[in-house]
């Protein structure tokens, strides 16, 4: 899902007088996540593609030789797709020409950049990399080490105070067969636009994270088992209500749900999302696009 590697070349030094405004990409999803291209003042056009001639080279397969590029305007940096085979995207949306906006979301192939502008432009960077340390960078949702750190927290306080606590382990029905008839890119959008979908329904006090590939846990502090079941089946009932749709083709997506909760003999994260997989595999075994427990 990755892609290939990300090669960032002829990078300059980022620098400049005090309160200018600089402009960089950072990847944040992919290989190399973290490297920085800084698009400097001297700077006025920048190509990305496959061929090791583009300013930004992205070794993936999914990716043009010179798929789009980058070019100065009045108002900002424009991006440009360059007739890609498979389109250049803005904060999920194809684009042929589009005004890049601070924050915004280039992707390339399995790669996606963050672009970023301001007058510290250096403090934005340090500050998106803490951020991705702790979320997924193709879903926008925590990640498996945040997860890990939060469900640790509250499976001590559980104990401590005797609460409830429960926990959903979920993944894509058939996401292989995804990939396979329409393609890993295809199967990122399935996974971005299943987030967005998914995570305006978990409350602030919980924790909705992207725990491995096609799988997605939710933690529920204060749930006992049987109300997290029912919020299960909201969740893969939303699923199968939402239309997915990427490059003219609708997809079919549908999950299944394992529910399980803290108990005596549950100390550690590992357990917890143990006898939830358990109850994962029974709902599959009953025919997905169930929940079990």
């Amino acid at each position: 899902m990755n892609g290939g590697e990300t090669r960032i070349v002829r990078a300059s030094a980022i620098g400049g007088p005090a309160g200018s405004m600089h402009e960089m990409l950072v990847t944040i999803y992919g290989a190399r996540i973290g490297s920085k291209f800084d698009l400097g003042p001297d700077r006025h056009q920048v190509s990305i593609g496959r061929d090791p001639t583009a300013d930004i080279t992205v070794d993936d397969d999914s990716v043009s030789r010179l798929h789009c590029q980058l070019v100065r305007a009045d108002d900002g940096w424009m991006v440009e797709d360059l007739g890609s085979t498979n389109g250049t995207y803005l904060s999920g949306q194809s684009v042929q020409k589009s005004l890049l906006r601070d924050g915004e979301l280039l992707k390339v192939g399995s790669t996606i950049f963050k672009f970023l502008t301001g007058g510290n432009i250096e403090a934005a960077y340090h500050e998106e990399i803490y951020r991705m340390a702790i979320f997924d960078g193709l879903t926008q949702i925590h990640n498996r080490r945040y997860f890990e750190e939060f469900v640790e927290r509250e499976i001590h306080r559980g104990h401590r105070h005797g609460r409830p606590l429960s926990l959903l382990l979920f993944d894509v029905d058939h996401f292989k067969s995804i990939n396979d008839q329409y393609g890993h890119l295809t199967g990122d959008y399935v996974l971005r636009h299943m987030a967005l979908v998914l995570r305006r329904r978990v409350r602030r006090e919980e924790l909705f994270a992207r725990y491995a590939g096609d799988e997605f846990v939710v933690v529920l502090p204060e749930s006992p088992l049987d109300e997290a079941m029912k919020f299960a089946d909201h969740l893969r009932s939303k699923v199968t209500e939402t239309e997915f749709v990427f490059e003219a083709q609708t997809i079919a997506v549908s999950i299944s749900v394992g529910g399980a909760e803290l108990s005596a003999d549950i100390n550690t994260p590992s357990q917890l999302v143990a006898a939830a997989d358990a109850a994962l595999y029974r709902a599959k075994q009953r025919g997905r696009n169930c929940v079990s427990r």
